[in-house]
C-alpha cells in the first residue's frame, strides 16, 4: 500500500472534530513510563556492578566497603589477562577487516560469478553460533581431534599437528565468527560508491590494483575504521569462543577471568565486577571513538547522478577469488556443520567414519529428557515473549527520540545506546549482583533471563526500526492532523503500518539472538531456567559430544530456518 494511501484511509476514519493535540497527555504519560523502564533495566546492573566492585562479599551477603578490587586489577594475572584480551581483540579485527572487505570487493565491484550463493552462505555463518562453532573446531583441532588424528597417525606426519586451545586458534575462530559481520557492514558502502571516481582513475591510466588502494579502499576509509572499531568490541566482549578454547589452553581473556572468578573456587566476586567495570569501560570507550568516526565529516561517495558500475574482470586471479570465497565458506559454516552432524550419530567419536558405529540415540534423547524439552520450551518463551518486549520498547524509544522529541529525549538516547558497550557476560553478573539485593522474587526465574537479554539487545531494536523511521516524512501524520487526527491516530494508522517491514524485521532479528545467547545467561540460569545455549555448553562441558552436537544441530536447524522465514516474509532484509 502506498503512503498516500495509508495517509488518505487514516483521514476518512478520523473524525473530523478530533485535534491532534489531543491524546497529549496520554503520550507523555507513555514517554515517562518508558524512560523509566528503560532506564531501570540499563541502570541498575550497571549500578550494581559498580557497588559490587567496592565489596569484599559474594552478592546478597554481609561485607565490608573496600577498594582492593581495584588494587587487584594490576595484579600480574588481570595484566596478563588484559593484554591477551586486546593483543587477540587486534589480530582478530585485522584479519577479520581484511578477509570480509576482500570478499565483499569480490562478490560486488567484480565479475564473480557465484555472488547470489555466497551472500546467502555468508548470511548463514552469520548467524551460526559462536559456542557451536567452537565447539565444531574443537572436535577437529583438539590434540585428539580429527585433524591431529589424521596428519599424525594416519599420514605420520606429526610435525604438522596443530593445537586448537591455544591463542592462534582462538584468532582463528574468532575471526570466522566476525568475518560475516564485516562482509555485512562492508558490502552497503562498497556496492552504494559511485564510480566515477575509479572511472577517472582508469582514464588516467591506472591499473585495477592501483585503482584499489588509491582510490577505492580511501574512500573506504571511514567504512573500514568504524567496522575495524565495532570488529574490535564484539572480539573483546566474546565469551564462548574465548572460554571454551582458551579454559583448557589457559589463555585467559577479561570476560573469561570474570567467569572462572565467579563460577570456580576460590571465589572473588568483587575482583570479577571490578573486571566486569573494566572491560565495559574499554568497550565503552571504543564504542564512542566509533561513535565518532560515523558521524566525522566523512568522503561523500554516494551522489545523486547515475553511473553504471563497471564490473572489474577477475581473468587469471579468479581461482584465488573463488578460493578466498568458498574457503572460507567451507571453514566457517559447511566443514563445523558436517563434524557436528557426524559426531550427533555416533555412539563413540572415531576419526575414521568407516570405523563409526551409527545411532540415532542422541537425538531421541533430546525429545525424552525432560531437561531437554524444558530448555527448548524455555528458549521459545525467552526468546518469543522478549523479543515482543524488546521490539516494543524499541518502537517506542524510536518515535520517542526521532520524532516526538520531547524533554530528556537526548538523555533516553544515550540509555538506549549504553549495552553497546557492556559485554553480556559483565550484564549477567550485574543482574546477579543487583538482584540479590533487589527486594524482587526475579532470581533464578525466566523473567530475569528476559530482562536481560532484551538489555543486551534493545539497540539492535531501536537500530533496526530507527533505520527506516527516519525515512519517512513526518508531513504525512501531518496531513493527518490537518484533517482532524489526533497524533495517536496517526502513530497507529500512518507511522505504524509504514515501519512495519523494519519492526517485523526486528521481532525475528531478536527472536535469533535471544534464542542463541549464552553470554548474558551464563551467570543467572539455573536448574529449572537453563536455555538450549545452556544446555549444549553443559554437556559439551560434561564431554558428551555426542549429545551436544545432536542438540547443537537443532539448534542450528532452527536458527537457519527463522532466517529463511525472514527472507522470505520481510522484504527489507533481502535488500542488499
Amino acid at each position: 500500500m502506498s503512503e498516500q494511501a495509508i495517509v488518505m484511509q487514516a483521514v476518512a476514519a478520523s473524525p473530523p472534530a478530533r485535534r491532534a493535540g489531543q491524546g497529549g497527555a496520554v503520550l507523555t504519560g507513555v514517554y515517562w513510563a518508558t524512560f523509566l523502564v528503560v532506564a531501570a533495566m540499563v541502570a541498575i546492573p550497571v549500578v550494581a556492578l559498580v557497588y559490587g566492585s567496592f565489596r569484599t562479599s559474594a552478592p546478597g551477603l554481609p561485607g565490608e566497603w573496600t577498594l582492593e578490587n581495584y588494587a587487584g586489577l594490576a595484579s600480574g594475572g588481570v595484566l596478563s589477562s588484559m593484554a591477551t584480551t586486546l593483543v587477540i581483540g587486534l589480530f582478530t579485527s585485522v584479519i577479520s577487516i581484511i578477509v570480509g572487505t576482500a570478499i565483499a570487493l569480490i562478490v560486488h565491484r567484480t565479475d564473480f560469478r557465484y555472488g547470489n550463493a555466497v551472500v546467502a552462505l555468508i548470511g548463514l555463518s552469520f548467524y551460526f553460533p559462536s559456542f557451536i562453532l567452537a565447539m565444531a573446531w574443537i572436535i577437529v583441532g583438539a590434540p585428539g581431534g580429527v585433524y591431529n588424528t589424521i596428519v599424525d597417525d594416519t599420514l605420520g606426519m606429526p610435525w604438522l599437528r596443530a593445537d586448537i586451545y591455544t591463542a592462534a586458534g582462538i584468532v582463528f575462530v574468532m575471526s570466522l565468527h566476525q568475518v560475516p559481520f564485516v562482509y555485512l557492514t562492508m558490502r552497503g558502502p562498497i556496492a552504494g560508491m559511485d564510480p566515477i571516481y575509479e572511472e577517472a582513475a582508469n582514464t588516467a591510466g591506472a591499473r585495477p590494483h592501483q585503482v584499489l588502494l588509491r582510490v577505492t579502499l580511501p574512500l573506504l576509509g571511514y567504512s573500514l575504521i568504524s567496522s575495524f572499531i565495532l570488529t574490535f568490541v564484539m572480539t573483546i566482549e566474546q565469551f564462548a569462543i574465548p572460554a571454551l578454547l582458551g579454559i583448557p589452553g589457559q589463555v585467559t581473556m577479561l570476560a573469561t577471568q570474570l567467569y572462572l572468578l565467579v563460577r570456580f573456587t576460590p571465589t572473588d566476586y568483587g575482583l570479577a565486577a571490578a573486571i566486569g567495570v573494566a572491560l565495559s569501560l574499554i568497550t565503552g570507550a571504543a564504542i564512542w571513538a566509533q561513535r565518532r568516526v560515523t558521524t566525522a565529516g566523512r568522503l561523500t561517495t554516494v551522489t545523486g547522478k547515475a553511473g553504471r558500475l563497471k564490473l572489474i574482470p577477475l581473468g587469471r586471479w579468479r581461482w584465488a577469488a573463488n578460493l578466498l570465497c568458498f574457503g572460507f565458506i567451507f571453514l566457517g559454516l559447511i566443514m563445523p556443520m558436517i563434524i557436528l552432524i557426524y559426531t550427533s550419530v555416533l555412539k563413540w567419536f572415531t576419526v575414521n567414519p568407516l570405523e563409526g558405529m551409527y545411532t540415532l540415540r542422541n537425538y531421541v534423547f533430546i525429545w525424552e529428557s525432560a531437561s531437554t524439552v524444558t530448555s527448548f520450551t524455555n528458549t521459545l518463551i525467552v526468546s518469543g515473549v522478549g523479543a515482543a518486549v524488546g521490539v516494543t520498547l524499541g518502537v517506542l524509544c524510536c518515535y520517542f527520540t526521532l520524532r516526538l522529541k520531547p524533554r530528556g529525549y537526548r538523555t533516553l538516547d544515550f540509555i538506549v545506546s549504553l549495552p553497546f558497550g557492556v559485554p553480556g557476560v559483565v550484564l549477567g553478573l550485574g543482574l546477579l549482583w543487583a538482584y540479590a539485593y533487589l527486594p524482587l522474587p526475579l532470581y533464578g526465574t525466566l523473567t530475569l533471563m528476559i530482562i536481560a537479554f532484551v538489555t543486551r539487545f534493545l539497540p539492535y531494536a531501536t537500530e533496526t526500526v530507527g533505520g527506516q523511521m527516519v525515512q519517512i516524512d513526518k508531513s504525512l501524520e501531518e496531513a493527518a492532523w490537518v484533517n482532524g487526527a489526533t497524533r495517536a491516530q496517526g502513530i497507529w494508522r500512518i507511522l505504524l503500518p509504514l515501519v512495519t517491514p523494519s519492526v517485523q524485521g526486528a521481532y525475528f532479528l531478536l527472536f535469533m539472538a535471544f534464542f542463541r545467547e549464552i553470554s548474558s545467561a551464563i551467570l543467572i540460569y539455573s536448574v529449572n531456567t537453563s536455555v538450549i545455549s545452556i544446555s549444549i555448553w553443559s554437556f559439551f562441558e560434561q564431554a558428551n559430544w555426542g549429545l551436544a552436537s545432536a542438540l547443537a544441530v537443532v539448534a542450528t536447524l532452527i536458527i537457519f530456518v527463522a532466517m529463511a522465514l525472514i527472507m522470505k516474509l520481510v522484504p527489507t532484509a533481502r535488500r542488499g
